[in-house]
This record gives C-alpha cells, structure tokens and sequence, in this order.
C-alpha cells in the first residue's frame, strides 16, 4: 500500500470517527468519554485537512480554484524555481573549487587502469584496440586522410636532415635484420622469374632489338654494307641468336644458382657497401647536403598522396574484409588478418603491461589529464548551469509539478499523516487539560 493511500484511509477513519463522536456526545451527552472523543476526532480531523491543504496548494489549485491565494506555488514560481535549482547546481553542488578538489582527490590513471583490468577477457583493451583500430578504418575517408598525410609529412619532412637518420636506420636494419635471408629470397624468386620462358624469349627480342638497331645506324651506304655483314654472318653461322639466347639463358641460371650461397662475393659485396653507405649518410658532410637538396626538390615535385592512398586503401582492404596480403617475392605465401590481429592485439596488450608498472608515465599522464579536466572547468563551468536551466526550461508546468512531486511524494503523504495523529493527540490532551485540570482548578475558587 502506498504512503497517498495510507493518509487518504486515515482521513476517512478520522471523518467517520468525528461523526460517530457526534452520534455519542448527541446519545450520552453527559458521559465524558463521548466529549473526549469528540475533541479527539475534531482536532485530528482539522490538523489532517489542513495538511491535506497545505500539501496540495504547493502543487495546484485545490478544487481547480485558481482565485484562492497563495495556491499553487511551484508552477507560479516556474521561473524562480529553475534559476535556484540553476545557481545551486552551478554554485554548491558542482561549483568550480568542490570540482578542483575532488578532482584533486582521485587518481584518474589508477581508476582508468582498475575499470579496464575489470573488464572480461573478450573485451580486453588490446580487443577493444583493434576494434577501434577496424572502426576506423571501415569509416575512413581514405583520400582526405591521404591528402592531409601527405601534407604533413611533406612538411615535417622538409625541415627534418634526413641523411644522418637514414644512416642510423640502416645501420640498424642491418644489425637486426638477417639482410642474407632477404637477399636470399630475392634470388630465389629472380631465380624462379628467370628461368620461365618468357624471360627467353625477352632475352631473344633484346638481342634482335640490338641486331637491328647496329644494321640501321649510320648512312645509307652504311647500312648496305651493315646489312650484308650481317645477313652473311648469319649465313655463315657466324651470328645465331638462337644460340645465343640459350648461351645468356644458361649463363644467367648458373649465376643465380652460384648467387643462391650466402657467402658469394656479390652478396657479400653488397653487405660490405650498405655499411659503407650508412657510414657516409651519417658522417659525409658533402652525401649530407646531396641527400638534403635531392630530398627539397623531391617533395616539391612529387606527391606522396597516391602512395599514401593505396598503401591504406591496402590495408583497409585486408584488415575490414578478412582479406590476405601476398608476399611480393614470396606468392606462394601470405599474412592473414587473424595473424595481424593477434599480433596487434599482442602489441597492445604488452605496452598496456608496461605501462601499468612505469610509474614515471603514468605519474605524467595523471598530471596531462588533470591538467586538462582543470582547464575544462574553468573555461567551460558555466555550460552547467546552462544544460540544467535547458533540461529544465523544457519541463511543461504539469511535467516539473510532476517530477518535483514524484520525488517527495512519500514525505508529503506522511507529513498528513503526522498531521491526523499529532491533531488528534492534541485534541485529547486538551480535553484532558481542560476537563482534568483547568476546570477543577477554577471549582475551587
């Protein structure tokens, strides 16, 4: 049963007590429990119908008479109404100083890192990192974001020497990089090229291409004499390019095979030069200004942008549509999206380990984003006030009577309550007094 339903069946009791006091006092007029009932139903009766008044003209008119004073208090003062809700909201409860302090208080990194800990293994924050990863890319404008790469990188890129970390780079990659496995399958996959017939049959058309360019250089006579040369040379057996072909076929299978050792000079040779090249990228004053002035002239005539574009049109392709992306020099191979994710997901997953244990970090993180939440505050501490007042401006009267009543209504029915009982109570202990005490006191004299 609700509170509304309890004071409502408790004016009831307290109307039908009044009239059954009325009918005892009427019956037993001299007997002094009936006029002490009377007083009793009388006063809590009153004390309950004034609080039932008082209750409702907070929010109405009672009876819908809008004439009677002093009623319906909340919707006539709408106005006054939201702007001390605004001003409390703004001042006391979320004031600048109580948000500084309590934003003081709190460890943001702490509780960031504890809330993402919670979370199930599903959802882990290397997961979530490739979904947000996939989302992005699944909305990307690939073009604007090519373009604006572009933009900037040719910018940052201008004022950047490039030369001494372009020699650091490679001297890096070939401490770290088993240079010999990829020179290795570059060989096999030339090795693979070379072998097919087609690479004959350019071999042979080179080999033509260069017969007829010697044959027709030159003047007419020339020519004249350049083509018999030639035709009786070829009558002779003297030029076969058939033979020849075979002959530059073979010798360039060998020299694959003999490159295929990861000791031949030619790989080695190669090696020892890279050195040599990050040598004089990072020390060579006169390669350093060569690279610069290569380098400006470059990005002033040519664009990164398509580059840019389908390297990310590649990778939006692969990772969005599960699709696979082919080796060039190995195509018989291939990296799988599910391989990318797991290793992504890894990455992620691994600095998130260590970043929870490097204290510096997140010492320095915790200040960044204080910093900025205080900045927040104080530039944009009014838009408080103003959502409260524009959440509230949009409430009709009968919606804010009915969202401010909604929230006291349990008070406000035992406050009439308390009037029907109180009433009552006051009534039988000035029945008491009046007829126990007072008027044996005034017998006296």
């Amino acid at each position: 049963m609700t509170m509304r339903k309890k004071a409502n069946i408790s004016l009831f009791l307290l109307a039908l007590l009044f009239v059954i006091a009325a009918i005892c006092v009427y019956v037993y007029p001299d007997v002094w429990w009936s006029r002490m009932l009377l007083y009793t139903a009388e006063a809590g009766l009153v004390g309950a119908l004034a609080d039932l008044f008082a209750v409702t003209v907070l929010f109405r008119h009672p009876f819908g008479l809008s004439w009677v004073p002093h009623t319906a208090i909340i919707p006539r003062n709408r106005d006054k109404l939201v702007e001390g809700v605004v001003k409390m909201v703004e001042e006391q409860l979320l004031g600048k100083g109580m948000l500084k302090e309590k934003l003081s208080e709190v460890n943001i990194v702490e509780a960031l890192i504890k809330w993402f800990d919670k979370l199930p293994s599903e959802s882990s924050i290397g997961t979530k990192g490739w979904e947000l990863l996939v989302g992005l890319l699944r909305n990307m404008n690939i073009h604007n974001v090519a373009s604006q790469l572009d933009q900037h990188l040719r910018t940052g890129l201008k004022g950047i020497n490039l030369a001494p970390y372009s020699g650091k780079a490679l001297r890096w990659l070939l401490r770290h990089v088993n240079l010999q496995k990829w020179l290795g399958y570059i060989v096999e996959y030339a090795s693979k090229r070379a072998s097919t017939d087609e690479t004959k049959e350019a071999i042979r058309a080179l080999l033509n291409k260069e017969k007829n360019k010697f044959v027709n250089e030159g003047g007419s006579i020339s020519r004249w004499f350049k083509q018999k040369l030639v035709d009786f040379a070829e009558s002779s057996n003297a030029i076969n390019l058939d033979e020849a072909t075979e002959t530059m076929f073979r010798d360039m299978q060998t020299f694959l095979q003999d490159l295929e050792d990861p000791k031949h000079e030619l790989r080695q040779l190669i090696e020892n030069k890279l050195y040599e090249l990050a040598d004089h990228l990072e020390n060579n004053e006169n390669v350093s200004i060569a690279i610069e002035e290569w380098k400006l002239e470059m990005f002033e005539q040519l664009s990164l942008q398509p580059s840019i574009q389908a390297l990310l049109g590649t990778v939006k392709e692969m990772l969005v549509s599960d699709g696979d992306l082919k080796y060039v020099v190995m195509p018989d191979r291939a990296v799988h999206t599910e391989d990318i994710k797991q290793w992504i997901v890894g990455l992620i997953q691994s600095f998130w380990e260590s970043f929870k244990s490097d204290e510096g970090t997140k010492n320095q993180l915790e200040g960044y984003l204080k910093q900025f939440i205080a900045e927040i505050i104080e530039q944009e501490h009014t838009l408080i006030g103003k959502i409260v007042r524009k959440t509230l401006d949009g409430f009709t009267e009968e919606r804010l009577v009915h969202f401010i009543e909604s929230k006291v209504e349990t008070d406000l029915q035992r406050i009439r309550l308390n009037g029907a009982f109180i009433g009552a109570a006051v009534g039988a202990l000035l029945y008491l007094f009046l007829h126990g005490v007072y008027a044996p006191f005034l017998e006296m004299f």
